[in-house]
């Protein structure tokens, strides 16, 4: 399992027309696991996407925030 890049979000965004994108992936299994990729068009695309995933990732797939220290 490799995580998605943001070059991947940012041609999905190209060849499609949108401004911001929000990818949830997910692996099933002993070896799954799961990764949020976000990207928008602009800095403030940008930042709305990035709080969209976080939403999903922490109040949706109840992924648990690691503390900083």
């Amino acid at each position: 399992m490799k995580p998605i890049p943001i070059n991947a979000a940012r041609k999905i965004a190209e060849t499609y027309g949108y401004d911001q994108i929000i990818i949830i992936s997910r692996k099933i299994g002993d070896d799954g696991g799961e990764h949020c990729t976000t990207y928008g068009r602009d800095k403030a695309h940008c930042a709305a996407a990035a709080r969209i995933g976080d939403f999903l990732k922490y109040k949706v797939m109840g992924w648990v925030k690691e503390q900083v220290t």
